[in-house]
Formats: C-alpha cells, structure tokens, sequence
C-alpha cells in the first residue's frame, strides 16, 4: 500500500518545532538570547532527511535526535511511503535487532509482539508518547513516522522498556489544504485504498482525517488472511501559537485469520531442532481450522495540549483513552517425540500434530486511561545553563476475559493439514473460565540537563514508579482467587555529552528499568501467578557510548554506539505452556551498531543501519545454560534502503530503490537446542510521479525477490515463513 495519501510536504509548524528544539537543547547557539513566538505563515516545509536533525516524537525528550545520548532509529513518511508499508511490523524491517514473537495463544499474544535486541518488547508500544492499550496488529494508515528508541528507558517511559521502546507518531492537521488518497493491488491477493483530507478551518484550526480499507493474504501460506477498516479524524486549535491543543481518534477493525506457523522438529542424528519446513515440509502448510479467529475492534482517544507561557517554559498534558475487545480462536500446533519419528520415516504422511500452549478461545476487553504532564524548563545559574524536565505519568488498565473450551480434542496431519470444523465447536470452558485484572500505575520523573561549557553538558535523572495489580479468576463453580502485588522501584539515569559542534555530539550514558511481576498479564496470565506475584522485579541495565555526526551541511547523519546491556533476575517462559518462573538468571547482550541516515547528494537518499550483538546467559540455575546465548537474539542483523531521483523536473522523472533487510540465525530457547537460520530479503521499487504539479504517482513494489525462505516471527517450538516473492502496484494522487 503506497502511504503517499498526505501531502509530500509537511508545514510550517513542524519545521519550526525541530529549530526549537534545537534551540532548547542547546546546540543551535550555545547560550540563546530570549526569542519572541511569533505566528506560523501557511508555508509548507519538508521536514531533514537526515533524521538526527529531527525531533524525538516524545515530549519528556526535548530536542533533537542528534542530541539525545541515546540510540535512537526513526523511519520517516518517506520511507513508509516508498516501502508502501502497510503494519508496524513491515515497517520495522529497516530496524536492525528487532524481532517478533508468536507466543502463545491462550494469553492472546498474537498481533504486534516485539523483541528488541532479544528482550520483550510487548508492552513498549507507543504512540504519540503515552501507551497503546490491548493487543492488536496495528495498520499504518496513520503513521507519519516511527521512533525505535534503544536500551531501557525506564525514566522516560516507565516500566518494562528493556530492549527499547517502539514510538508511532501519528498524523495530526496542519495549516493549510490538501487531499490525498491511493489506491493498491497485488499478489496475495492484496486491495487496499486510503484516503487523507486536511482542511484548514481559520488562521489557527485545522481538521484532518484518514480512512483506511484493507483485505490481503500472504504469498505462500494458505488460509491466512486480513480484513480491516479504520478511520482516524482529528482536529487542532491553535496552530502557530503558543498553545496548541490536538485531539484525535482512531477506530480500527480487524479480522484476520491467526498464523501460528510451522512446528519444530529434530532431524535424525541433529541435537538442534529446526522448522519442519527446513526438511521439506511446504511453506504454505497452516494448520488452524475454520474456527480460528482474530476478531480485534480498537477504539482510541487522544487529547494533546501544549502550552509555552514564555521563552523558558514549555509545558504538555497529554491524555489519552483506549478500548480494545477481542475474539479469538487459535490452533498453535507442537510435533511430538512421535510425530517427529513419522515424519522423518517412510510413513511421514501418518505424522500428526496436536495443539498446546494456548488451545482455548476466549472474549477480552480492555480499556485503559493515561496522563503524562511534563514541563520543561531552560534557564541559566550565574555561568550554567539548565535544562530541566520533570512531571507526572499515571495510567489505569482493566481487562475481562471469558474463557471458552473446545468440545473434542483436536489434532491434525503434519504433511497435508485439514482445515474443516469437523466435530470440533467452541462451547463453555469449565471451571474457572472468567478472569479481571486491574492495573494501577503511577510515576514521577525529574531530568537534569546542565551545560558546564558550552559545548560539555552532564544528564542526571530518576523517575519513582508504584505498580499495583490485582488479578482475580472465577467462573462456573470454581472458587474465586485473588492474587494481588504492589512494587516500588526507583529508575535512574546519567549521561556525559560532549557537542563540539552543532553538528557532533558524543556520550557516555547510563540507565535502568524495571519489570515487576504481572507486567505482561494482559498478553500472557500464566506470567502472574500465586507462586510468582511476590517475586522481585526484573532488573535491566545499559551502558552505552556513542557518536551521533551530521555532514553535508547537516544533509547527512552518521551514527554508532558501543553498548551493553545487562538483565538480572531474569523471568522465564516455558516453551509449551507460557507459564513464567523467575530463576534468577542473569542475562548480557553487548553490541555495536552503525548507521546512516539522509541525503548523498539531492538525488541520491540512502538509510542503513547495521548491528552485532553478542549475549550470553551468564547466571543460570540450569547449569547447562550458563554461556549459551539468549534466545531471539541474532549475532548480525542488518537493513539497508536506498532510492535514486533521476530525471527531476522533467516529464520522465522517475524513482529506483531497494534494500535488503538480514537478520542472522537466532536460538529458540535457553538451552540453545533450537534455532531458526538466517533471514534474508531483497525488495526493489520503481515509481514515476506525473501531472502538472506530479501529483500524481504510480509504483511498483517487489518484495522477497529472490523468493527466500524466512520467518516472520518466532517462539520456542514454532516459527511463521514469511510471504513468498510478492509484487504490489499502487496509483496515488495529493493535490
């Protein structure tokens, strides 16, 4: 789907929001002067190509990305647009270190579930700043960019946040007209149309809205398929002055067709277990039944206000409102000792899998309610310059689940699967069927930027965070139990940050986060508990040094960073059932990664990023995992994308792209007894933009062109093949 339904330009506002975030974080003049706001002229402005030059998307980060010591990845409009991105997950490919996770059914983890640099990332999902309550597969009809920002980030986001978390900034209106929308249609099959209308109202308000209509199946994998429609209004008072309030929606419906993949089997003579596809077994096998569902209605409010009294301070209250039901109905399948000796056999086509880890039904609803108020303030103490950020994060989240029960056992062939009903039906569950959970979180953070010099500026912060939960299960004659938990932890933060220029910075930093037990709960109940509600909160560390350069007249940004992050009292998920356990184990990944991101010459974009990493268990209470490598974690992973403009200005104008995203072969399990080889994929672009003004534009995308056999997302004893070689073509028009 091409994402070309905005305007190609972004306005006036946004240019002049990034200059002020230089301004604020102190490297466009080393000790500003005070600035007078005056109003913003309907001029529009494209936003850097080199995206160190641009914002972090995050009101408690002020500044720009160069600034902030921290690795941070972002994928613009542009690329969304010429990748003709559809979901997050497709859009995450071009982040090196970034896998998904199947899970397990039963707790519903299915949809956007991400490990950064191997660590779950399931509840770091963002958007505009503040969380994205339930579990869903997100569309990116309204993406206007995403921000991977790396290492625990516990003083900026809160709890969990180990590998990094996941930031969507949104489309939001603008001063002025424009009118956009696309159509696309391809291989899977694939038919999706958007349409993007922003309408100035007066000097100051504007109104925009974003449609979406969208059915696809995947290349390769029969059965497996999606339909969705979404509508996302929104409407801003006060643009070009100096309070600003936005307030969106977003109602997005879902119903897909889950994919839990192919089983893993151990081939005679191999103490390492791999996907049965990897011995021949057809990639298009799924082996759900007509039964399974994933039924997902979201429904989201969003309220921004930002409000500069004057030079020095800026304050935000950002609130937020979320309410996702879900149906779902799955059929993950395991390979048993004996289906595994069938298969292997003469008689392979007596080989059946059976369904565990997650085999019930079940209805959820979630709805959760946020506020962060952030203020920040810039000023000077006789030779310092300060700059301070401090606030209030507080969130509730309420979840419902009926349990349902098939009324037979269900099994199916390995070799040639059935997908008919047969005998099977959903009907009650017995026992305790019923289960609610309420979360209560609140938080205070404070962050201390103070300039020695000019160009020498330390980083010191904390943020103290109370989790609360209660979790109660009941239902069909079954006692009522209560498990309830309350932790206290406190997050630090650190950096040293050394900017020569305006264009270098260099740092040094340090920071931590927490994960208390029942954070996962929403996605996985096993995670909570009576024999694990009163253990102690995971515990995550991360040194980093880093160097952030922008060259070309700021047109092109070099990055990299060494860094390490540590992982104590590590939870532990059994691959079958779920259920967490904390061993007390110890887990390390240390690293490098490079990039670069922004412009060659004007013709010539390129983004491309690369990473090493290198993790161990290095505390284990099974012995025989001490120096094994974490699970999910790959040693190389890699994403390149270049276009090249040629003919500009001419009639035949036309654009070349491609990339190619890797990702190294990964374990399944502590004990590394399971693996998933290496992914490689090589997708290409071509797009001519024709008309008077070229509004229009038509393009072809090609995607897994050497038709590879990989794997989309991973869990301990099943891994999804990515869709095969697939062409789209799309025709789209902003005037």
């Amino acid at each position: 789907m091409a994402i070309s339904d905005v305007a190609t330009a972004q306005v006036a506002p946004q240019a002049q929001a990034q200059t002020q975030a230089q301004t604020q974080a102190g490297t466009a003049a080393p000790f500003p002067s005070p600035t007078i706001a005056l109003p913003t002229l309907d001029v529009q402005a494209q936003e850097p190509a080199n995206t160190l030059q641009r914002g972090t998307g995050v009101s408690r980060l002020p500044g720009t990305v160069q600034e902030t010591p921290q690795t941070i990845n972002v994928i613009p409009r542009e690329i969304l647009e010429q990748q003709n991105v559809t979901t997050l997950d497709q859009a995450l490919r071009n982040v090196p270190g970034i896998t998904s996770s199947i899970g397990e059914g039963n707790g519903g983890v299915n949809g956007d579930q991400f490990r950064i640099r191997g660590f779950n990332a399931q509840n770091d999902v963002y958007v505009d700043g503040l969380k994205d309550f339930g579990s869903y597969t997100r569309d990116a009809f309204n993406f206007d960019s995403i921000a991977v920002l790396k290492g625990p980030s516990a003083t900026t986001f809160g709890q969990n946040n180990v590998g990094g978390a996941i930031n969507i900034n949104t489309k939001t209106p603008f001063l002025g007209n424009s009118y956009g929308g696309s159509l696309t249609g391809g291989m899977g099959p694939l038919y999706r149309g958007t349409i993007d209308v922003n309408r100035q109202i007066d000097s100051t308000t504007a109104v925009r809205l974003n449609l979406m209509g969208n059915y696809n199946g995947v290349v390769d994998r029969d059965k497996v398929d999606s339909g969705r429609f979404g509508i996302a209004p929104s409407i801003a008072f006060g643009l070009g002055t100096n309070t600003t309030l936005t307030v969106d929606y977003l109602h997005l419906e879902d119903r897909r067709t889950p994919d839990y993949g192919v089983p893993i089997v151990t081939a005679p003579g191999q103490t390492v277990s791999r996907p049965a596809t990897e011995y021949g077994l057809s990639r298009k096998n799924w082996y759900g039944i007509d039964l399974d569902r994933d039924d997902v209605t979201a429904d989201r409010v969003t309220a921004r206000l930002r409000y500069v009294p004057n030079d020095w301070l800026t304050v935000t209250n950002d609130t937020r409102f979320g309410y996702v039901t879900r149906d779902f109905a799955t059929s993950p399948p395991t390979c048993d000792a004996t289906c595994n000796a069938l298969f292997f056999s003469p008689r392979s086509a007596l080989a059946r899998v059976a369904y565990s880890g997650g085999i019930s039904p079940y209805h959820q609803e979630t709805w959760g309610v946020q506020n962060v108020t952030t203020a920040v303030a810039r000023f000077t103490t006789g030779p310092f310059r300060h700059e301070t950020t401090f606030g209030l994060d507080g969130w509730l989240q309420h979840d419902e689940r009926t349990g349902y029960a098939y009324n037979a056992t269900r099994t199916n062939t390995l070799v040639n699967p059935s997908h008919a009903n047969g005998i099977y039906r959903i009907v009650a569950a017995t026992g305790a069927n019923m289960r609610e959970t309420d979360q209560r979180y609140i938080g205070g953070f404070l962050i201390e930027r103070m300039w020695l010099t000019p160009q020498l500026s330390v980083i010191g912060g904390v943020r103290v965070s109370n989790y609360d939960i209660d979790y109660k299960t009941y239902g069909n004659g079954a006692a009522t139990t209560l498990i309830s938990s309350n932790d206290t932890f406190a997050d630090p933060r650190a950096s040293l940050v050394y900017e020569p220029t305006s264009s270098q910075t260099y740092y040094f930093s340090y920071a931590t986060s927490h994960s208390p037990p029942g954070s996962y709960i929403t996605t996985l109940p096993a995670t909570f508990t009576a024999g694990n509600s009163g253990l102690s909160p995971e515990t995550n560390t991360i040194y980093e040094l880093g160097a952030k350069i922008s060259l070309i007249e700021n047109r092109l940004g070099l990055y990299g960073a060494l860094y390490r992050i540590e992982k104590g009292n590590a939870f532990v998920a059994d691959p079958i059932s779920g259920t967490i356990t904390q061993s007390g184990d110890e887990q390390r990944n240390q690293g490098i990664e490079i990039g670069v991101t922004g412009l060659i010459t004007r013709d010539w974009a390129i983004t491309a990023n690369y990473t090493h990493m290198d993790s161990e268990t290095t505390k284990s209470s099974t012995a025989a995992n001490v120096g094994k490598r974490v699970q999910y974690v790959p040693e190389h992973a890699a994403a390149v994308w270049t276009t090249y403009e040629a003919l500009r200005d001419t009639p035949y104008q036309f654009t070349l792209g491609g990339g190619i995203t890797y990702r190294g072969q990964v374990y399944l399990n502590a004990a590394n007894t399971a693996e998933v080889p290496a992914n490689f994929s090589l997708d290409a672009l071509i797009s001519h933009n024709f008309g008077e003004r070229r509004q229009w534009r038509v393009a072809v995308n090609g995607y897994n062109l050497t038709n590879e056999l990989n794997y989309d997302s991973l869990f301990g004893n099943r891994a999804i093949p990515s869709a095969g070689r697939t062409v789209l073509v799309s025709l789209s028009a902003v005037y």
